[in-house]
């Protein structure tokens, strides 16, 4: 997931979505134009950040930044062959092939 809705999420003042964002993109943007942009509450630990969309906002820029958020986790997707880091899940890391799995007993 790369986005997500914010609706008055809580209470909050606001509408918004809140993105997935490389290293260093939410510290960049929430100084840049903390009315615009905002670090989220759970995720934004994470580096994700939140854009406001109720008060007239750039489409252009939240385009851009979606597109951003969009890139970034489709980089870290295991099924992108450009990813060169290995997947780690059902069948794989300890004990994949060496008859040690589920399956084996």
């Amino acid at each position: 997931m790369f986005a997500t809705f914010d609706n008055h999420h809580h209470g909050a003042p606001h509408v918004a979505v809140w993105l997935a964002m490389p290293l260093g993109a939410q510290e960049a943007l929430v100084y840049r134009d903390p009315r615009r942009f905002f670090v989220p509450p759970y995720v934004g630990a994470r580096g994700w950040v939140g854009v406001r969309l109720d008060n007239r906002p750039s489409w252009k820029l939240v385009e851009k930044v979606v597109r951003e958020a969009h890139a970034f986790i489709e980089n870290k997707n295991p099924k992108n062959p450009q990813n060169p880091l290995p997947r780690r899940g059902r069948g794989q890391g300890e004990g994949a092939g060496k008859g040690e799995g589920a399956g084996s007993r």
